[in-house]
């Protein structure tokens, strides 16, 4: 799988270099300093985090990705803390993080809960999760996300996923994506905001 991420990474700028609206939107309303992007590709939501101040440490199954993000934040004049791992082998800051973004982290059914309960250990007491991906009505479009319907995010799925999470915010919606040719066009997401308490 990391094979397929390296290659994918090798054309840069695959899903943008503009960071996500809705990561945009949420991080401001957001408290404290560190922030985790799991999952983070190329670097477009890490480097914006760095810009606006945050202390920022991400991390990519594809080494191509990483290089990538690191030489963005170069350019960009920010410190980004960016890791080549597993997602099931980062362990972290020890303190955890204020606020842990996923965006588009599809995992097959048989790791998506542990790696949602990774995502939730990560977080501070009083800490946000920002999370926005696939819903299944995705699969009648071709604008990105997996071909496996089985890894698409519902409602019912998110709020079994992050039970111990207090969820402020869950709702599906049509939108049109522009982030690089891999997100083009009309696109059925699911975008969720919870704390930790």
């Amino acid at each position: 799988m990391h094979r397929f991420w390296d290659e994918r990474y090798a054309e840069e700028g695959v899903y943008g270099r503009e960071p996500g609206p809705f990561w945009v939107e949420q991080l401001a309303t957001c408290k404290g300093n560190r922030v985790l992007l799991p999952c983070e590709g190329e670097g477009r939501n890490a480097v914006w985090a760095a810009k606006q101040g945050w202390a920022v440490d991400a991390f990519d199954g594809s080494g191509v990705a990483v290089e990538t993000c690191k030489r963005w934040a170069a350019s960009a004049g920010v410190e980004v803390q960016a890791f080549h791992s597993d997602a099931f082998e980062f362990s972290g800051h020890a303190d955890g993080y204020d606020v842990v973004g996923l965006f588009y982290a599809h995992m097959p059914p048989t790791l998506r809960a542990d790696f949602h309960a990774r995502a939730a250990q990560w977080l501070q007491p009083g800490g946000t999760l920002i999370l926005e991906g696939f819903n299944p009505l995705q699969i009648n479009f071709h604008s990105g996300g997996p071909s496996d319907p089985a890894m698409l995010f519902s409602e019912s799925m998110l709020r079994d996923d992050f039970s111990n999470l207090a969820i402020n915010h869950l709702a599906t919606s049509n939108v049109e994506l522009n982030e690089g040719p891999h997100h083009q066009g009309p696109a059925e997401i699911i975008r969720m905001v919870a704390s930790k308490t």
